[in-house]
C-alpha cells in the first residue's frame, strides 16, 4: 500500500526512442498513482531513457473504481504498458514499487523483452511496525457479507515516509478528504477487497518467481514501517535470476521513490540499467 503524492497522470513516454537502450517502465503501488514515481522518472529521463509511467486500472479515482478491478486487471494494465514501450525500444527494464514490484516480477516471467527488474520495497505481506494487529485480521472479514466494501483502514502517519514535509502534506490531504473536500491526491483508504486481490497476486508470485531469469535488484529500507525486511529477503530468495542482489537503505521508509533517499534510489536504478548487457550483446 502506498500513499499517492500528486495528481494522477496517464502513461507517458519520451518523444524519442533510443536504439540499443532499454525503455524503462515504472509501476506504482496499490492505491498509489504515477506521481509517486515522478522523481525517479525525472532522473531517468535526464539520463536519456525513454520512460513509461502508466496509471494502473482502477487507480486514480474513487474506491468504487478500485474495488471494481482485480489483480488480473492490474497485471493486464502493466503488461499493455510494457508491450507499448517494448514496441519502441529494444528491451524493457521494469522498476516497481511495493505492489508494483510484484507486477514487475510477473511480467519478467512472461515477457522475454524484459531485460531486468528493480523491486522497490516489495510487498508480500503488510508486517511493518506501523501496521497494527487489527489491520492484519481484516482479510479474515470475508465471513461478513459485503466486507470487501465495508471494511477498510485509513492511512496514518508516517504514511511510509521519513520526510516530515511530505507527512504534513499527506495529513492535510487526509483531513480534507474526511471533510468531503476535493483534493489533488489519491486514495488513503485500503479496503479488504483490494487486500484480497493483492494476496491472490502474492500467491501467484510465489509460484512463478523462480522462472525469472533476467538480472534483478531488490531495494528495501531497514526502517520500512509498512513491510519488514523479511519481504525483501523472501523476494530475493524466490527469484530464479542468476544475477540478483539486495541493497539495504537507511534514512527512508517504504515509499523509496519520494522519500529522503530518493536520489540514492534513482542513482541505484540508473546504475543497474547502465550495467545491463546491451541488446546487441544479448543477441550475439
Amino acid at each position: 500500500m502506498t500513499a499517492a503524492y500528486g495528481i494522477a497522470r496517464s502513461a507517458r513516454t519520451a518523444v524519442s526512442t533510443h536504439v540499443g537502450r532499454p525503455g524503462i517502465l515504472l509501476l506504482h503501488g496499490l492505491t498509489g498513482m504515477p506521481s509517486e514515481m515522478r522523481p525517479l522518472e525525472r532522473h531517468l529521463r535526464a539520463h536519456g531513457y525513454s520512460v513509461s509511467v502508466p496509471l494502473l486500472p482502477g487507480h486514480g479515482g474513487t474506491h468504487r473504481e478500485l474495488l471494481a478491478t482485480t489483480w488480473s486487471d492490474w497485471v493486464s494494465g502493466a503488461r499493455a504498458a510494457c508491450g507499448e514501450l517494448a514496441a519502441r525500444c529494444d528491451t524493457v527494464v521494469i522498476a516497481g514499487l511495493s505492489m508494483g514490484a510484484l507486477l514487475a516480477t510477473l511480467l519478467a516471467v512472461d515477457d522475454a523483452r524484459v531485460a531486468g527488474i528493480v523491486l522497490l520495497s516489495p510487498t508480500l505481506r503488510y508486517d511493518g511496525p506501523s501496521i497494527p494487529w487489527t489491520r492484519r485480521l481484516l482479510p479474515l472479514a470475508h465471513v461478513v457479507p459485503g466486507a470487501d466494501r465495508l471494511f477498510y483502514w485509513t492511512e496514518k502517519p508516517p504514511y511510509g515516509l521519513r520526510d516530515e514535509r511530505l507527512q504534513r502534506l499527506v495529513t492535510r490531504a487526509v483531513e480534507a478528504a474526511r471533510r468531503g473536500e476535493q483534493t489533488e491526491y489519491g486514495l488513503f483508504r485500503t479496503y479488504v477487497g483490494s487486500v484480497r486481490e493483492l494476496n491472490r497476486m502474492v500467491r501467484l508470485v510465489r509460484r512463478r518467481a523462480g522462472a525469472v531469469r533476467c538480472p534483478a535488484l531488490v531495494l528495501h529500507s531497514r526502517e520500512d514501517t509498512i513491510t519488514s525486511g523479511a519481504n525483501a529477503e523472501e523476494m530475493h530468495a524466490l527469484l530464479g535470476s542468476a544475477e540478483k542482489s539486495i541493497r539495504w537503505l537507511s534514512g527512508c521508509d517504504h515509499v523509496l521513490t519520494v522519500d529522503l533517499q530518493k536520489h540514492v534510489v534513482a542513482r541505484a536504478v540508473t546504475d543497474f540499467v547502465a550495467g545491463l548487457p546491451s541488446a546487441a550483446r544479448r543477441r550475439a
